[in-house]
């Protein structure tokens, strides 16, 4: 009877014994299961810290929107023709020479299109002798002037446009017509005036550009000398080539 009691007892004892080194062994694997559960989410979670990371911000577009105002210089090659009624004859002269002034406008863009509007006024230094057949004397236009709109495309900060409109010139003139006789004049004349140009952006506020402008006064009237009455009528004929620069305004738009 104590035998079977004392083997019961081994029994139970193996038993018990077996069962604690299984929970044992159990413990380490879970220990060991939960530790690299998080192991893996802390290397998840520096992953999707790295991923989700801001960004570096795109650089802002340039905007050509504002008011500005300018300096240009350049040169004029004007051809003044002058011609004298009923077979008085004709004459002609190409006025080379400086051109500088200021200019000021205002742009607005839209996606890649700026439209604009701008005025500007010109000295210039063209004087020269007009001679021809039956008609000769002097030509001079003291300046220029114009008032446009443009249409550009921009290219971040470079922008190409074309640009037309309306302008006026001086011409300060003295006509000999023959024996008939002479006349000394000054007329201030309306013309359009057409153009493109390229502008660049060098900071914010400070663009440099180079442009080209025909002007055409079309045929207007000089003077009349006589008698016999003659009437002389004139055109003046301008191509502009200008380099400036534009200081946009700390005004809101």
């Amino acid at each position: 009877m104590m035998t079977i009691n004392a083997n019961a007892s081994e029994m139970v004892t193996g038993r018990a014994a077996s069962t604690s080194l299984r929970l044992t062994r159990l413990g380490h694997c879970g220990v060991r299961a939960v530790a690299a559960v998080v192991g893996l989410l802390a290397v998840t979670e520096l992953a999707w810290g790295a991923d989700l990371s801001t960004p570096p911000l795109a650089p802002v577009p340039y905007s050509w929107s504002g008011l500005y105002i300018g300096l240009n210089a350049g040169y004029t090659s004007a051809k003044v023709t002058e011609t004298a009624s009923g077979g008085g004859g004709t004459a002609s002269a190409n006025l080379p020479g400086g051109i500088g002034g200021f200019q000021f406008g205002a742009n607005y863009q839209t996606g890649a299109l700026v439209l604009g509007v701008e005025a500007d006024f010109d000295g210039t230094m063209t004087t020269k002798s007009v001679t021809g057949t039956g008609i000769a004397g002097t030509a001079q236009m003291p300046w220029i002037g114009t008032l446009r709109g443009r249409v550009g495309y921009a290219f971040d900060r470079i922008l190409l446009y074309v640009t037309a409109g309306g302008a006026a010139t001086q011409l300060v003139s003295t006509v000999n017509v023959g024996a008939i006789g002479s006349a000394s004049t000054t007329f201030t004349h309306g013309a359009w005036t057409a153009g493109g140009g390229v502008e660049a952006a060098i900071t914010e506020d400070l663009s440099a550009r180079v442009e080209y402008l025909y002007v055409d006064t079309g045929n207007f009237f000089v003077a009349q000398v006589g008698p016999p009455v003659v009437t002389v009528t004139g055109r003046v004929q301008d191509n502009l080539v200008r380099a400036g620069v534009n200081y946009r305004l700390p005004v809101a738009w």
